[in-house]
């Protein structure tokens, strides 16, 4: 049984790892706070890039760009797997190696290549069969576009010189401090553009259209509820839209025709492609570091608390043996007296 010397001592270490437990909480919470203003504000930036090449692609007459070619038939995959390079953050790197091997494994009939972000996810895969193309550690330390930029020209440089067909990336993304999700999303070949021949929805384009007039993008959340149909280009929505548009804007719709490219849409389009990769790598580097922040506050506000009950337990045993030491030396003091009579 142990002795009151070494529960002492336990209750000592315990109370000592608590304060640490503490410490890293509130840490984690900053760094945290701070990331989630990065991703707020880099979203304007992402949006608008986005809403340009969708304007580019309604004008371009030539698609034949290397990062929008698609392969019939993808032989080769390369996979961006991003992962912490420290631990103490719950089971964060657990989620995500268990959704990418979920995701390798349904991938087996391809070469598949993987793209390996922090120490995590690169000690787990060197021990494994996959081949690992590259890796970077130590670069989620404080994310910086820069290294998302590095990233993106390994992925765009294997995607364009044919040595892989298709580029995913797999990541945590940011839902909430108690909620993260793993997601899997494609990365390379660029897919969602919307090109002179491809239908879209009203709804869709006349936000788009509105996103282009000053506070319009915001307004439309309730004023196009009653939009629907399909559409062949952006400029038919006014037939449908014009007024809803001009009631959330206070202002005449100004069409995408006015603008004037210098150079011509496909150069333009061209030199934002790349840009809008290292766009999506960035921000899936600050989802997951956010992740990995709010994971690690999470636990070690669990450890906290399981501290705290640790030390009222090894407490209360504390004072049950020190309640039994004294009931003992008392016997002891009634039993000699009792004898000396």
């Amino acid at each position: 049984m142990a002795t009151l010397l070494d529960l002492r001592r336990r209750v000592r270490s315990v109370r000592n790892i608590r304060q640490i437990t503490r410490a890293m909480r509130m840490v984690a919470a900053a760094k945290l706070r701070r990331t989630q203003d990065r991703i707020i504000s880099s979203r304007p930036y992402s949006d608008k890039t986005w809403a340009v090449m969708n304007g580019l692609a309604e004008r371009a007459e030539n698609r034949d760009h290397p990062l929008l070619r698609r392969a019939e038939h993808q032989q080769h995959v390369t996979v961006l797997v991003i992962s912490s390079d420290k631990g103490m953050c719950g089971s964060f790197n657990t989620h995500i190696l268990r959704r990418a091997d979920t995701a390798l494994q349904s991938w087996q009939d391809q070469a598949v290549q993987l793209a390996l972000v922090g120490r995590k996810a690169h000690g787990y895969y060197r021990k494994q069969d996959w081949t690992i193309g590259e890796y970077w550690l130590d670069l989620l330390k404080e994310v910086t576009f820069g290294d998302a930029a590095l990233v993106a020209e390994y992925l765009i440089d294997e995607f364009t010189s044919g040595r892989t067909d298709a580029v995913y990336v797999i990541y945590n993304e940011f839902k909430s401090v108690i909620r993260q999700e793993v997601v899997v999303e494609p990365l390379l070949p660029v897919v969602g553009l919307r090109f002179p021949e491809e239908k879209i929805s009203a709804r869709e384009a006349a936000r788009y259209v509105a996103e282009y007039q000053t506070g319009a993008g915001q307004a439309l959340d309730d004023t196009f509820e009653g939009l629907s149909g399909e559409i062949q280009t952006l400029s038919d929505i006014w037939s449908e839209g014009e007024n809803a548009a001009q009631g959330a804007a206070n202002m005449e719709p100004v069409e995408l025709s006015d603008y004037i490219y210098e150079p011509d849409p496909e150069t333009i389009l061209g030199n934002l492609l790349p840009r809008h990769v290292e766009v999506q790598v960035f921000r899936a580097m600050l989802e997951s570091i956010s992740s990995e922040h709010a994971a690690r506050m999470t636990a070690m506000a669990n450890a906290s608390r399981n501290a705290d009950e640790l030390i009222d337990d090894l407490t209360l045993t504390m004072n049950k043996i020190r309640q039994e030491e004294i009931t003992t030396e008392i016997l002891e003091v009634v039993g000699g007296a009792e004898a000396l009579k």
